[in-house]
């Protein structure tokens, strides 16, 4: 449940996130605008799931320093585990991607990360800044509405 309102939020904390979204609209709209081109809907595809990877790495990086600092001496090992879960499944679908192995299936695996680490930040928000959840709720929307974008471009549905 989100507690807090998201226009609370610093300006730079959420430039910043709206910036960080234009990656992702760009890759959808590649991936889309390429769809008569095989080699660069291809190449739109693994940039897209490469960013995300980045994007899960970097959530999971804020994960691991929420553990280390609300806990500095004896941090949890389940959060820490869990904090690498979203590096590590995007590293593998980016490398299954860059070897020829691009699938639709792909987007939903990021897009559901993407939803667990939301979840995630918002049950864990009284370790978080107030301003947080509306942060990471506008963000995390953004990214699996692109990854979404990017399944319907492969999907069985596509006309």
């Amino acid at each position: 449940m989100i507690r807090r309102r998201a226009f609370s939020i610093p300006p730079v904390p959420l430039m910043l996130a709206l910036a960080g979204l234009l990656p992702f609209f760009a890759g959808a709209f590649a991936i889309h605008g390429f769809a008569g081109d095989v080699a660069r809907q291809a190449s739109a595809k693994l940039v897209l799931i490469l960013y995300a990877a980045v994007i899960l790495s970097f959530l999971g990086g804020v994960r691991w320093g929420v553990e280390m600092t609300v806990r500095p001496g004896s941090p949890r090992p389940l959060p820490l585990s869990l904090s690498v879960i979203g590096a590590l499944a995007g590293w593998a679908l980016a490398w299954q991607g860059a070897l020829g192995g691009l699938h639709p299936w792909q987007f939903l695996v990021l897009a559901g990360l993407f939803a667990a680490h939301w979840l995630w930040d918002l049950r864990a928000s009284t370790d978080l800044p107030a301003w947080y959840d509306g942060l990471r709720t506008i963000a995390s929307f953004g990214a699996i509405l692109a990854l979404l974008a990017g399944w319907a471009a492969g999907s069985p549905f596509q006309s």
